[in-house]
């Protein structure tokens, strides 16, 4: 057999291993994620797996172009030592590529959605991460050793070319045709396989064209999804509107004023790690683990349609405190546009002569909190550092809810008033751990995470009958949040809507008409807008939200995961990609695997219009949110010509 044959035949056999194992691994995600998957039908799962080949193929080529190189005409291949050095450099490369896949079998469990190079910035943000490594293996030590295992015999079976059958050949003017044409077939397929033959290379967008939504992070791999999103640091400056026309549709500009002047309430926003809407009682029909939560939401103005503009801690903070989302594969706090200047509750309160202060009990530095929150005007930092005793740290994340938030309440308790002050829990994340004292009282339940939301809900609680005692309560406004849902149990939350449910409510001891159940869709970067209309904060300013409680505003929830933007509106969801609608569906009742409507398939005259009006409202919102990003236009005094032609605001 021709020597350069042999080299070819190689690098094939290697090929089609690891299509193999990419396959093999997409297997092991579904298998730890079936409860996600439960819904779709076989025919569906099966397409998925088949057009997940497609995505395979491209991920391999990214990382393994180095070894096409090795195909060049040339003598220098049949090198023994070069050859053994390939052997590991092959095996090396591809057995990260592939850890990538078994991490994010269990990540998901998470995050919802495959990891994006966005984790990069995570853990160089965030030594926590780091360090819940150990812990993170040694709970999820079956996904360690599969790993391991599916290593171990793809070193022992992975093809290597067999040395005693070289031949030194001279490399003649035919055999250099020979192998030129060979390498150039080989290197179309490679180039083919990276970016596929249309204009625009294939994307992650692309998974979302052959499948559902839900099921595109199976179509997907995970060293795709980081590399792709490599090349996504900057935003896409859509023009779908002209400046005035864009006005019509969507605005970030507002004003709400009063005759009789701001209110100079306190205001006391808590953000309750990981508190899916799920696990309320009292939004889910008597069923639930929060009962002291569900207490305070009895009391108060609760928006039972609410969600999450993410699915992690990272993005959230931006969304509740300052109203920024981040539509983007990066969360906007380790986005090229964090510099950006930009509003928030700390920045315009405390030019109003508000305390301004955030509290979280994590390491300083988790997350890159304590930097944002500064960077969002809060005057006054307290973490674990703060905190300052040791017997109350967690041995993980940081301080105790029962004990940081008694804390909180104490330091808050000598800060003059009016004060604006956020506290961010983290008891209910992984690992899921409780005192020891308590682990008789909560006990486990169907998901790990719900004991350490008891307890977190007790703490809640106990913070609550602290601050009664405290001279400040009774003129404050409480808002009640999460930064994400998280681990679920029911269909109706696993589906590409209820994974981002969480509750959102306000509540005021001394009002007595702030309470009661609003059918309204609401979302994170409402809370921003909300509070300073319900303090008649009286200048205008910028906000991709808007009040929840001004009931003619166009009121929606807004989403983006792997290149897909989600639009809840009224009874509809519609799914965009950035150039055109993809799905477009009531958002109840449907399963997400049946049929969806499309403007061809739509013969009922007002459903078109509720399609079309959606369809110019994500457009709008997308032109907006990327402009503003790109050109630091995330305050009102950048935006102050637009106020003259805002059709929602409000005097």
């Amino acid at each position: 057999m021709h020597t350069y044959i042999q080299h070819v035949i190689l690098f094939l056999k290697r090929f089609l291993g690891l299509l193999i194992l990419y396959s093999a691994s997409r297997l092991f995600f579904y298998i730890l994620n079936a409860g996600y998957f439960s819904d779709i039908s076989n025919n569906l799962l099966l397409s998925a797996f088949v057009t997940g080949i497609r995505f395979d193929i491209a991920a391999i080529v990214f990382t393994n172009v180095v070894f096409v190189l090795l195909l060049l005409p040339g003598g220098y291949k049949n090198n023994k030592q070069l050859q053994k050095a390939g052997n590991v450099l092959f095996f090396t490369i591809n057995a990260i590529a592939l850890m990538g896949n078994f991490i994010d079998a269990k990540f998901f469990d998470f995050i919802n959605k495959r990891s994006t190079s966005s984790i990069f910035s995570l853990m160089g943000a965030n030594r926590d991460v780091w360090l819940m490594i150990p812990r993170f293996m040694v709970d999820y030590w079956y996904v360690a050793l599969t790993w391991i295992i599916v290593m171990l015999v793809f070193w022992r079976w992975m093809p290597r070319l067999r040395y005693d059958r070289l031949t030194n050949e001279t490399l003649t003017l035919k055999y250099a045709v020979f192998q030129s044409l060979a390498f150039l077939t080989l290197f179309g397929f490679m180039l083919w396989g990276a970016r596929g033959t249309r204009l625009k290379p294939i994307g992650i967008i692309d998974a979302a064209a052959h499948t559902e939504l839900k099921v595109v992070p199976l179509v997907l791999n995970t060293p795709f999804s980081i590399l792709k999103t490599l090349e996504n640091e900057n935003l896409v400056n859509y023009q779908y509107y002209s400046e005035d026309t864009l006005k019509k549709y969507y605005s970030t500009i507002h004003h709400y004023t009063s005759p009789s002047g701001m209110k100079k309430m306190n205001i006391v926003v808590v953000i309750l790690e990981s508190f899916s809407k799920e696990y309320s009682a009292f939004l889910n029909d008597g069923e639930g683990y929060t009962p002291n939560l569900d207490s305070l939401l009895r009391q108060s103005m609760v928006f039972e349609n609410a969600f999450a503009n993410g699915t992690q801690s990272y993005e959230a903070l931006p969304a509740i405190i300052a109203g920024i989302p981040s539509w983007m594969d990066r969360p906007y706090s380790g986005s090229n546009y964090s510099d950006n200047v930009i509003e928030s509750l700390p920045s315009l309160l405390g030019k109003k002569g508000y305390h301004t202060s955030f509290f979280h009990g994590g390491n300083n530095g988790t997350m890159g909190f304590d930097n944002f929150a500064r960077a969002a005007g809060a005057a006054n930092y307290y973490g674990r550092d703060e905190y300052n005793n040791e017997v109350d740290y967690d041995g993980h994340w940081g301080i105790w809810d029962e004990p940081f938030l008694q804390y909180f309440a104490r330091q808050v308790n000598t800060f003059p008033q009016p004060f604006v002050a956020s506290v961010f829990t983290l008891s209910s994340h992984h690992p899921y751990n409780i005192p020891g004292k308590y682990k008789n009282r909560f006990t486990e339940e169907t998901l790990p995470i719900l004991k350490s939301v008891k307890y977190a809900d007790f703490a809640l609680g106990e913070f609550i009958k602290a601050a009664r005692q405290m001279p400040w309560y009774n003129n404050t406004l409480f808002v009640f949040t999460a930064d994400h849902a998280a681990q679920s149990a029911e269909k109706t939350y696993n589906s590409t809507t209820g994974m981002y449910a969480i509750p959102i409510a306000f509540y005021c001891p001394s009002d007595t008409a702030l309470k009661g159940i609003d059918n309204a869709i609401g979302q994170q970067i409402d809370i921003m807008p909300t509070v300073l209309d319900y303090v008649e904060y009286p200048e205008p300013f910028f906000a991709f939200g808007v009040s929840l409680l001004q009931p003619d505003m166009p009121h929606r929830a807004v989403s983006y995961v792997n290149g897909i933007y989600q639009l809840v509106e009224g009874d509809y969801v519609m799914l965009f990609d950035g150039s055109e609608v993809t799905s477009f569906y009531p958002w109840k009742g449907q399963p997400e695997n049946g049929d969806f409507d499309t403007p061809e398939t739509i013969d009922d005259a007002q459903k078109m219009v509720i399609y079309r009006n959606m369809e110019s409202s994500i457009r709008a919102i997308i032109q907006t949110y990327n402009d503003c990003l790109i050109r630091n236009r995330t305050t009102f005094q950048q935006n102050r010509d637009s106020l003259v032609q805002n059709p929602f605001e409000i005097q």
